[in-house]
């Protein structure tokens, strides 16, 4: 016979008064107890915060279960709360175990969505190697984020550990109620999370000050609630406790040793903030409670990928004091009788009427409307809801994004709450890159890039730009969507600068070829999804080129071009430079016309494919490029190049001009060192096989042939863009030591 849950837990609660009950008018005599018998006392658990040594808390859980020792309550501080919320949640503990093992720490705390969600135009910025962090531009000011990560991962994460409280508001009814504990950053308060989202509640808890950005709740600034009560004892007392077991796994101070950065001095202040909360909350424990305190060793708040250990110490700590514990535990029956209602199901979405916005005060909600593929009326998951986040997170504009579900009672809606940056709208930032042989020829450029963002209700963008350097320019861009959408855009540009090119007979530079460029243009354009982008536009330039220094192997030049440009950009790639998936396309196009004002008709066009592959550690990267004037005497400032780091590596940078080239590239990598992500991805070893081959010199010099170049380097994926350290050579003798960092 089947029963529903309901009735199984009513007959478990039958069977267990039997014993003590008559069936009526039996006539059978009742057992009278010699006393009533003494009611169980009400048990609160208090999680202390310490980071990565706080999932020694699950392995805690995982033991008290096995006791049988009821919890009744719960209250935690930052690990400590992401902890006991997901158990108050309705998780059992090997569930919870499962979970934090399976996890991929590194993700979660690493705040960039995915690539392949990012808006275009922020795609682009990658390639211009641009710094972290972005300055927003405000009342005559520059202003920062509140914190290095803002923490949209993180939530995402967190609303997938509480999702079976999904729609529970009062965390008095939870399977386990429950109080997270934070600090108001104005005022240094403690404040204790009694209601709203389980997920909210968990991310305003361990909001390190400085790394995490802080979240506003009920009009509060909140923070990590290690800094004003790290292990909130008093709080389960009120909350439900006559007992409490307390687990403190606090992290111990940092010798001078450790501390090595700004966010180590920002610990290192935490910890002893919230030392003394956390001896003054041990002293308010009397005989009948129990202090839990695993010995973590060495093990720090940011070592995630000690998990099991974490988890194995915890369970041994509790071990230790089983004979403290053992007093407590219920009869298996009943103790499965309480558990039974404490375990929770993982709760389905759903359905809702309704999608849309809050909280929006610059932007426009039917441009982020196109990015939201969940629909009305289609069941909803966790996962299509978080990539619809990340994917408007990605836009750019937002410091944090989150969502609620509206209205279980009537028609149901579910509200995304975009947080606009409140930096913003303006935005600075700065970019360098260098190149270096060691033979003489060096590039170097400096990059200032300010953007001015939502000018008017469609997401009107206007980018300027200046560098300085070996290519000194200003370019100016406004762009601007013609739809909510953003499908369409049109953008019209000048730039004003001046380039220049070595000139180079075999291995020797024999002069400076400067070209000094003034252009204007406008592009109409499709964005093709978060991939890629379609432009189309005609353009005019003044060009004056010359040679600088040297001998003149080059003409003097002082024309007018103009005709019609196209270009497509495709980038699917999971990184920009050291990809381990994905693939990528650029091409370009470029009509010269008479009728446009040109000085004479000319044709040129260049495109460039790369694709990245991987095998666990090891990385295939792909690169082939080509470009050709079609046959149609292309003048000489508009020559490719090829010879530098990674573009013939065993060369000069820009040693081989011409009208027409062609170039491919094997990269082979594998990341020895993962850094942070406020640092950047990881530092790889690796190397390269190149050929390249270019014609048409406009020096008059026969085609130097097929070229083959081979180098091996040590690179890195940073916050300041990638660099490169190596050595590369040829079969014909050729070799250099070369420099690369950003893009020069």
């Amino acid at each position: 016979m089947n029963l529903s849950p309901r009735t199984a837990r009513l007959a478990l609660v039958a069977a267990m008064a039997l014993p003590w009950l008559a069936a009526p008018g039996s006539g059978a005599a009742q057992p009278v107890p010699a006393a009533a018998p003494t009611a169980s006392p009400r048990i609160g658990l208090a999680l202390s915060g310490g980071g990565a040594r706080g999932l020694a808390h699950v392995g805690v859980l995982k033991v008290l279960e096995e006791l049988r020792v009821p919890i009744h309550c719960v209250t935690g501080t930052s690990m400590g709360a992401i902890v006991g919320a997901t158990f108050a949640a309705g998780t059992p503990p090997a569930e919870m175990e499962k979970t934090v093992l399976a996890a991929d720490w590194a993700e979660i705390f690493r705040d960039r969505p995915p690539r392949d969600e990012i808006s275009v135009r922020r795609k682009i910025d990658d390639y211009k190697t641009l710094f972290a962090p972005e300055f927003g531009v405000k009342d005559g000011g520059l202003a920062l984020p509140k914190g290095v990560i803002a923490g949209v991962s993180i939530e995402s994460f967190f609303r997938g550990l509480a999702a079976p409280a999904l729609g529970i508001y009062d965390f008095d009814n939870l399977p386990v109620p429950f109080r997270a504990l934070a600090t108001d950053i104005e005022t240094g308060e403690a404040v204790v999370i009694d209601h709203g989202n389980v997920a909210q509640a968990m991310r305003a808890s361990m909001s390190v000050p400085g790394a995490i950005a802080p979240v506003e709740i009920d009009g509060r600034l909140l923070v990590d609630g290690g800094i004003a009560n790290n292990l909130p004892i008093d709080e389960a007392r009120r909350l439900c406790a006559d007992v409490v077991i307390a687990v403190n796994i606090s992290t111990p101070p940092m010798k001078r040793s450790e501390i090595t950065s700004a966010l180590s001095v920002v610990g290192q202040l935490i910890n002893f903030l919230g030392k003394q909360t956390v001896d003054d909350q041990i002293k308010s424990l009397g005989s009948r409670d129990v202090l839990i305190a695993p010995d973590l060793g060495n093990i720090s708040s940011s070592t995630f990928d000690r998990s099991a250990d974490a988890i194995r110490i915890g369970e041994e700590a509790t071990r230790a004091m089983a004979e403290s514990l053992k007093r407590y535990s219920l009869p298996p029956a009943q103790f499965a009788a309480l558990r039974a209602k404490q375990v929770a199901d993982r709760r389905e979405l759903g359905t809702v009427d309704e999608i849309r916005f809050e909280g929006l005060e610059r932007m426009n909600p039917e441009v982020l409307r196109s990015l939201v593929r969940s629909q009305p009326g289609e069941p909803l998951t966790e996962e299509k809801v978080g990539a619809d986040l990340r994917r408007i997170f990605g836009r750019g504009g937002f410091e944090g994004i989150s969502y609620h579900i509206v209205g279980d009672a009537g028609p149901r809606a579910m509200v995304i709450e975009p947080r606009e940056k409140s930096w913003g709208p303006n935005f600075l930032r700065f970019g360098l890159g260098l190149a270096s042989d060691f033979s003489g020829e060096n590039q170097f450029n400096a990059l200032v890039q300010y953007r001015k963002t939502w000018l008017n209700r469609l997401g009107g963008e206007w980018l300027t730009e200046l560098q300085v350097g070996q290519n000194t320019f200003i370019h100016s861009e406004f762009y601007q969507p013609v739809n909510e959408a953003g499908q369409w855009f049109v953008a019209p540009y000048f730039t004003v600068g001046q380039l220049t090119r070595g000139v180079f007979i075999d291995d020797d530079k024999v002069a400076d070829y400067k070209v000094r460029l003034a252009q204007a243009g406008v592009d109409a354009g499709a964005v093709l999804g978060t991939w890629g982008q379609l432009r189309l536009g005609p353009v005019w330039a003044r060009v004056d080129a010359n040679v600088d220094t040297g001998s003149p192997v080059l003409p003097s030049v002082k024309e007018n071009t103009a005709g019609l440009r196209a270009a497509l950009f495709v980038d699917q790639t999971d990184n920009a430079f050291f990809a381990r998936e994905g693939f990528g396309l650029a091409a370009s196009a470029y009509a010269a016309m008479e009728s446009f004002g040109s000085a004479g008709d000319y044709q040129r066009v260049e495109a460039l494919f790369r694709g990245a592959k991987s095998w666990g550690p090891h990385t295939l990267n792909l690169s082939v490029s080509g470009g050709s004037d079609l046959g149609s005497d292309m003048p000489p400032y508009e020559a490719f190049m090829l010879g530098g780091p990674l573009r013939l590596s065993a060369y000069r940078v820009g040693q081989f001009t011409g009208r027409e080239f062609a170039f491919g590239r094997l990269m082979y990598y594998n990341r020895i060192l993962p850094l942070p992500d406020l640092l950047g991805s990881g530092v790889y070893a690796g190397g390269s096989l190149e050929v390249g081959h270019i014609r048409d010199r406009f020096d008059g010099r026969p085609s130097p042939g097929t070229l083959w170049s081979a180098s091996v380097f040590l690179g890195a994926d940073t916050f300041a863009g990638p660099g490169y350290l190596g050595v590369g050579g040829s079969e014909s003798g050729n070799w250099t030591v070369y420099l690369l960092l950003g893009v020069p």
